[in-house]
């Protein structure tokens, strides 16, 4: 899909406001050691199975795209790129604030909507632990939607 779809020159431009706002803000620790996104951290705190859940509950979102057509040829395009912004703009982020390239981002398109007939994002960060269970187990294998895991180091292909 990345192929078929270049994406060229992404900008902050390319990023809804308020997908730029949560990348601004930055990254923290949670208590539990968890890193994710300041603007989304919830204000009620909630517990979780381990740091995964944690990362992956609080820093994954539905891409907006209700101002976008819903004729796939027209929608994907637009819709990978939002996505694709927002997770560089993220990564480059954390890796300023931990040092690291050990977040990554996941940009899933899949289709959804009321009727499975809408192309929709969603984009989740978590750290990579090579010791621990990954967020997607076995991704070259996802059948039901387009997955891409990408790091900060891929920004290089893109930007």
């Amino acid at each position: 899909m990345l192929a078929e779809y270049p994406v060229a020159e992404l900008t902050d431009r390319d990023i809804p406001p308020m997908f730029h706002e949560v990348a601004a803000e930055g990254w923290s620790y949670t208590p539990n050691g968890a890193r994710v996104l300041t603007g989304l951290v919830p204000e009620l705190t909630s517990s979780y199975f381990d740091v995964l859940q944690e990362e992956t509950s609080i820093n994954g979102r539905g891409m907006i795209d209700y101002d976008l057509p819903a004729a796939a040829s027209e929608r994907t395009g637009p819709l990978l790129r939002r996505c694709l912004a927002y997770a560089f703009a993220c990564l480059v982020e954390a890796e300023r604030k931990f040092g690291d390239q050990e977040v990554r981002s996941y940009v899933t398109l899949s289709m959804g909507g009321e009727g499975d007939d809408l192309l929709t994002a969603t984009v989740t960060f978590c750290t990579h632990t090579p010791n621990a269970v990954p967020y997607i187990r076995d991704i070259e294998n996802v059948q039901d939607a387009a997955v891409a895991e990408l790091t900060s180091g891929d920004r290089e292909g893109w930007y």
